[in-house]
């Protein structure tokens, strides 16, 4: 089998469960779910790292597509979601991912530089660019049964850090409430 389809399937693999870490791990960081041996700032750099490793795992994957030949998908198919002719659905939809994942790494390049709404409300965009992924690999992915367990593992893993997001209750000091909110709860 060829080097460069195995990487392509085995960095996709990678970066999802990758990506589903950080997406985890950013919800943590939202509530503050530190402990003593866990602290606030040592899970904020390790959401940092981990993002940035999902997205050399993301860039080796998209490389090794395009380098391998073995399917016809370019450069352009890269960034143009659904100008392939391989599987237009599905890899239109890694596209789109890709393209949100770039959206999210320059934005949080830029978080001291631009409005924190505007970054807010780009991460948030986090959420779906990782449920678009995860459809991606779902269609255009090769190892179906792997693919499938692993999406289903990383979905109930990300279910859970909302349901216990939501259930758990704001720090006061959380920068996503909002002020009224945190006025409202010092009353």
């Amino acid at each position: 089998m060829n080097p460069l389809w195995l990487a392509t399937r085995a960095t996709g693999e990678i970066s999802l469960v990758l990506f589903t870490v950080v997406t985890v791990m950013g919800i943590a960081t939202t509530k503050g779910w530190a402990s003593s041996r866990w602290p606030e700032s040592v899970v904020t750099l390790l959401h940092r790292n981990v993002a940035l490793l999902s997205v050399v795992f993301l860039g080796v994957h998209i490389a090794s597509t395009v380098l391998d030949g073995y399917v016809p998908i370019g450069w352009i198919d890269v960034v143009l979601p659904f100008h392939t002719s391989y599987r237009t659905l599905w890899v239109g939809l890694g596209t789109i991912a890709l393209d949100l994942t770039v959206a999210l790494v320059v934005t949080s390049l830029l978080r001291r530089r631009i409005p924190p709404t505007l970054w807010k409300g780009f991460h948030w965009t986090a959420y779906l660019m990782w449920f678009v992924a995860v459809v991606h690999g779902l269609g255009a992915g090769t190892d179906q049964l792997l693919t499938r367990v692993l999406a289903f593992a990383m979905t109930a893993a990300v279910l859970a850090a909302v349901v216990a997001r939501t259930l758990t209750p704001h720090r006061q000091d959380d920068p996503v409430v909002s002020v009224k909110t945190r006025t409202e709860i010092r009353r």
